[in-house]
């Protein structure tokens, strides 16, 4: 059952996307923002920071449908950044898009929200936790994930053991290049950053 927020209404923002996304682009949200609520009471989390992910996770995808011309539009009036790279991967645009449309429309400006919508798809080095949740849950949730690729990506998680968030980043950023590169697809730096950072993390056991 949907609960509601502090920062903003759940079933606000659930109706708002809903005229967005497809029906299955939105079981996919929905999905993810079980999954982080999940997430967030099994590590833990404060009341702020479980608020925080539920929200992320809910809207992450809001411009997800949206085609290159209109992401590359939205853009440029809102002066969101545009690389060469984004313009042979303009997907690598929809969560920027989509963070800058959440914060215009419900004015969100908690940065643990926004930065979790803006890299749910590439991740970042030095990502917060809540942003690790959210990247998580996109990745694990159940209403449109592949069973066995969840139980896979899932393996590594631990609530007694708060690192355990970092080598399931690692784990995932790693599956993704894999398919990535198997695809012969544009391999964003972001990502690669992201693995390297993690990388560090695990060995270290520190961030």
């Amino acid at each position: 059952m949907i609960t509601t927020v502090r920062i903003v209404d759940i079933n606000q923002a659930t109706q708002w996307l809903r005229d967005l996304l497809s029906p299955e682009r939105m079981d996919h949200s929905l999905g993810a923002y079980e999954k982080a609520v999940e997430l967030a009471d099994k590590f833990g989390f404060s009341p702020e920071q479980s608020e925080q992910a539920a929200l992320a996770a809910l809207l992450h995808d809001a411009a997800k449908l949206m085609p290159p011309d209109a992401l590359f539009a939205y853009c440029n009036t809102h002066g969101l950044p545009v690389d060469e790279l984004d313009r042979q991967a303009p997907q690598t645009l929809h969560p920027f898009v989509g963070a800058e449309m959440v914060r215009q429309e419900f004015g969100i400006e908690d940065a643990d929200i926004l930065n979790a919508i803006r890299y749910h798809t590439t991740g970042r080095a030095h990502m917060g936790t809540v942003e690790k949740v959210v990247f998580i849950a996109d990745k694990i949730e159940g209403n449109t994930r592949n069973p066995l690729y969840i139980q896979k990506m899932t393996s590594k998680l631990d609530p007694k053991d708060s690192a355990s968030l970092d080598t399931t980043m690692l784990y995932i950023l790693d599956s993704t290049i894999e398919f990535i590169m198997g695809k012969q697809q544009v391999l964003h730096p972001r990502t690669v950053e992201a693995r390297n950072y993690f990388v560090q993390c695990v060995k270290k056991q520190v961030c």
